[in-house]
């Protein structure tokens, strides 16, 4: 009897953990739709005058580049579809068809910048892909034309070493995405040099989109320039300057009352 106890309650406990791991599969959700289209202004910028900085492709790309577009295509649970307009400066255009992965970091054609839907500061970046511990390091609003947005940021460190110079290179990243779509709205990718010393960036920028507005979910009024703690900066600054303004003049008429009283002895 014990033993059959025993098998029942590891059963249940099984089919319960396959529940709890079932519910929490559901929340890697996109956050884009088909036809939600998102253009990127893209610089780069390394050093011309030096001939031994061997300068990765990307940065040269990013700084001949004059728009990227990404427009999704596609939305099937986890996989995202999408079409890649790359404009460059001379004129050129490339069109190309790729997809993302929220789930497993998968990502074909070139763009991986999109991210599950609804995470917030301390969640991975992908919940459920167990090679991939990398989390948000907050939550906060991003500051649009005339309202703000919930954006997660994400800031990265790391450290390559050649195989052959034996070099060290330090990559830093700083990424935010809009928290309701997951998808990207600003990157900072900077990267510093050994043997010779020189350093690349890329930028990314969100310049134009469809996928909200200022009246959309996660979207929120400007914050007021006077809120509360600049209100309480502006009332201790006042009262400062008021008590020193009241020494300086006190000071003064103590100095000009010692100056009578002089002339009367």
């Amino acid at each position: 009897m014990k033993l059959r106890m025993y098998i029942t309650i590891i059963i249940i406990g099984l089919l319960l953990f396959g529940v709890v791991r079932a519910a929490s599969a559901q929340d890697i959700v996109a956050g884009v739709a088909p036809g939600n289209e998102f253009t990127y202004s893209v610089t780069g910028s390394y050093p011309t005058n030096d001939p031994n900085a061997q300068i990765p492709q990307e940065v040269i790309d990013a700084k001949a580049t004059d728009s990227y577009k990404v427009t999704i295509t596609s939305v099937s649970g986890p996989e995202i579809g999408l079409h890649i307009t790359w404009k460059f400066t001379n004129g050129t255009i490339s069109e190309t068809d790729g997809s993302v992965n929220v789930e497993t970091t998968g990502n074909v054609g070139g763009f991986w910048a999109i991210v599950s839907a609804n995470l917030t500061a301390g969640d991975p970046i992908h919940p459920h892909f167990g090679p991939d511990s990398r989390a948000f390091n907050e939550t906060g609003l991003l500051t649009y034309t005339n309202y703000t947005r919930e954006t997660n940021r994400l800031q990265l460190e790391f450290y390559y070493q050649n195989n052959v110079t034996q070099a060290l290179k330090r990559e830093l990243t700083d990424t935010y995405f809009d928290k309701r779509t997951g998808m990207l709205v600003q990157l900072n990718d900077q990267t510093d040099y050994q043997n010779p010393a020189f350093t690349t960036v890329i930028t990314w920028n969100l310049i134009e989109q469809n996928a909200w507005t200022s009246s959309s979910p996660g979207s929120f009024p400007p914050e007021p320039f006077f809120s509360l703690p600049v209100i309480v900066a502006i009332v201790v600054v006042v009262a400062i300057v008021v008590v020193v303004v009241g020494v300086v003049v006190s000071n003064k008429r103590k100095a000009a009352r010692r100056k009578q009283l002089l002339k009367k002895k």
